[in-house]
């Protein structure tokens, strides 16, 4: 048993990595910090919660003013939620610029998709279990949303709900799902990592050193990149926990839910607002689940779409394309912060109209060189 730890410390210590990697590649320790520090946190919240429509909201609340700490421990979570989603975007910015999912790095990419839809699903039941009046309005908008997806749509959203409305039933559930969810999440990220060690790293520049140059040990150097991104991080959340602890929240979050009274200023964390911007601005809901079933699964269609076949003007241009594509993206959450009008509006299709260029543009260009090449054939005929 000794011998194996040994070994599997030495293995960690001289796992290579890329030289000349930057910043953008210590994202994905920190994330490993931050997920289990809201597994932590989780569980610490877990254990005085109460799943009821009755006591939910009083439980967080109570939770928070009687036991020692309790409110740390909730601002931890909530702003650690907020940490991990900023971390995981950078992370997934960074795999795309760099392409991470190049050759047979694709299965790393796919198990890394994986992580982010699972994520996206524990915020959400996570979102929900406060029960306010942002939390419930949230949940009764995007489970109509859900309802409106053709064949699927109904019974999907009779197995979440547990009943056809939002309710006691559906907290229960999200409540269940919101503890099972991360532990299937971490499942996946150790398989992650396992691949990450196994088939290595994407060097930031790919081709231009030979491999015994472009790699070196993990520790120290990287070691200590990664231990003062994690302080950074730690720093930051401290600093909205104890300064601005409701920077994040909505006002709406700290009103029991109403059944009765819908608000008029409905809003999703940031890290929604770029789907929640497509919901509002398309006036048809297919069209806008559509978009977001589109931006969610392009992820996972990258290493298909972008791939060695590709003309050179394409690949030269590729981080470019990369950089405002996100762009595109960001601006798309901006707009979902703003009330709906005709300007925004055309913004926000704009938004998503771009992305979906960066993501089209490699298939429009193999369908003109596929109907050049047969135009050609059928010439030479």
């Amino acid at each position: 048993m000794i011998d194996l730890t040994k070994t599997m410390i030495n293995y960690l210590i001289k796992f290579q990595v890329p030289k000349h990697a930057n910043w953008l590649y210590t994202t994905g320790f920190s994330l490993m910090f931050i997920f289990i520090l809201q597994i932590s946190s989780g569980i610490s919240m877990a254990i005085h919660y109460k799943p009821s429509t009755r006591l939910a909201f009083l439980s967080i609340h109570r939770t928070e003013r009687l036991f020692k700490y309790g409110w740390l421990v909730k601002n931890l979570h909530v702003c650690g939620s907020s940490a991990l989603f900023l971390l995981l975007y950078l992370h997934i910015f960074k795999g795309i610029y760099y392409k991470a999912y190049s050759g047979s790095k694709k299965i790393i990419w796919l198990t890394g998709s994986i992580i982010h839809l699972i994520m996206m699903l524990i915020e959400f039941f996570g979102s929900v279990l406060s029960w306010s009046q942002m939390s419930y309005w949230a949940a009764v908008v995007i489970t109509n949303f859900i309802g409106s997806i053709p064949i699927v749509g109904k019974p999907l959203r009779l197995i979440l709900l547990g009943r056809y409305s939002v309710g006691a039933s559906t907290l229960r559930r999200f409540f269940v799902f919101h503890c099972i969810f991360p532990f299937i999440c971490l499942f996946f990220i150790i398989i992650h990592l396992l691949l990450v060690h196994i088939k290595g790293q994407t060097s930031p520049i790919a081709n231009r050193l030979p491999i015994s140059k472009s790699f070196e040990d993990l520790y120290p150097n990287f070691v200590a990149k990664d231990i003062m991104t994690c302080i950074v991080v730690l720093f930051v959340m401290y600093v909205l926990c104890l300064v601005y602890p409701n920077i994040i929240l909505n006002k709406l979050s700290y009103i029991p839910a109403d059944y009765y009274s819908t608000p008029t200023d409905i809003e999703p964390k940031w890290y929604f607002l770029p789907y929640y911007s497509i919901l509002k601005t398309f006036e048809s809901k297919m069209l806008g689940i559509t978009s977001i079933i589109v931006l969610l699964s392009s992820l996972v269609f990258i290493p298909y779409i972008y791939n060695k076949e590709l003309p050179n003007i394409t690949t030269r241009s590729y981080r470019l394309h990369t950089i405002t594509a996100f762009i595109s993206l960001i601006f798309l959450g901006l707009t979902g912060k703003c009330r709906y009008t005709k300007l925004i509006s055309k913004l926000s299709k704009a938004c998503v109209l771009w992305y979906l260029g960066f993501i089209s543009l490699p298939l429009i260009i193999r369908i003109i060189s596929f109907i050049n090449k047969k135009n050609i054939r059928d010439i030479g005929y």
